[in-house]
C-alpha cells in the first residue's frame, strides 16, 4: 500500500504540470511520465493508492481545476482509495505530536506555518492508519515528518524514466524529414561493380553464334 500527496496527484491529473526542486527551482525532467509509469506499475501489481483528503483538498484548490471531473476520475479508479482524517487518524496524529513536543521543535526545523503543518501531518497520519508503507511526496515538510514516522518516502526524481521517454524525441510537426545518410565507400563499390557487370553482360548476350562451316 502506498500514499500520494498533492505534488504527485497534480502530476497525475494535470497534463501540463511541472515539478521543480531545490533552492534554484531546477525542473525535474519527465516528471509526469515518471508518475504515469509508477501508476502503471501499481496497476500491474494490483497494489492500492491512498489519497488523503487533505492532499485532495490541496489538489482541488488548484486554479482552473474541474472539481467534479477530478473526483469522478479518482473515484472511478480501481486502485485509488480516498481516505479521510477520521478518529483513528486523529489519535495517531495526537500521539505523534506529543512525541515531537517532547523533542521541542514541532516544525522539524522547517519554515512552515501552523496551518500548513497540520495539513501535512494529517496526510501522514491518514497514510499510516490505512496501512501505507511508502509515501510519494515532493513536499519537504510531508517527506520529513513521514520519514520520522517510519514511512519510506520517495520523491519523483527517485522514480525511473519510462523506457519510451529515454529514446530521442519525435520531430516536431511540419519539420522537414532528415536526409538519409550518405552511403559509405564500402557500399558504393559493390554497386559500381554490379553496374559494370551489368553493362558487360548484355554485350555478351548480343554476340551471335558462328555459322557452321561447310566441309
Amino acid at each position: 500500500m502506498v500514499a500520494f500527496d498533492n505534488t504527485i496527484l497534480s502530476l497525475l491529473i494535470f497534463p501540463d504540470a511541472e515539478l521543480r526542486q531545490g533552492s534554484d527551482g531546477q525542473k525535474v525532467e519527465h516528471a509526469r511520465e515518471r508518475v504515469l509509469g509508477l501508476v502503471q506499475q501499481i496497476e500491474e501489481t494490483r497494489d492500492r493508492v491512498i489519497v488523503p483528503t487533505p492532499a485532495l483538498s490541496e489538489l482541488l484548490v488548484t486554479e482552473g481545476a474541474d472539481v467534479q471531473d477530478i473526483l469522478t476520475t479518482l473515484r472511478s479508479s480501481a486502485y485509488i482509495r480516498i481516505e479521510s482524517f477520521d478518529e483513528r487518524a486523529a489519535v495517531e496524529l495526537a500521539m505523534r505530536l506529543r512525541a515531537t513536543r517532547q523533542v521541542g521543535d514541532q516544525r522539524d526545523g522547517l519554515p512552515i506555518t501552523k496551518g500548513a503543518m497540520k495539513f501535512d501531518r494529517q496526510i501522514v497520519a491518514i497514510a499510516l492508519v490505512n496501512g501505507a508503507t511508502i509515501l510519494y511526496s515532493d513536499d519537504d515538510a510531508v517527506a520529513k515528518f513521514g520519514a520520522g514516522c517510519g514511512l519510506e518516502v520517495r520523491r519523483v526524481v527517485d522514480l525511473p524514466i519510462p523506457a519510451s521517454q529515454q529514446s530521442l524525441p519525435f520531430p516536431e510537426a511540419g519539420a522537414a524529414p532528415a536526409a538519409p545518410p550518405a552511403p559509405s565507400q564500402a557500399e558504393v563499390q559493390p554497386v559500381a561493380q554490379s553496374q559494370a557487370q551489368g553493362e558487360v553482360q548484355p554485350a555478351a548476350e548480343e554476340q551471335q553464334p558462328a555459322e557452321p562451316s561447310d566441309q
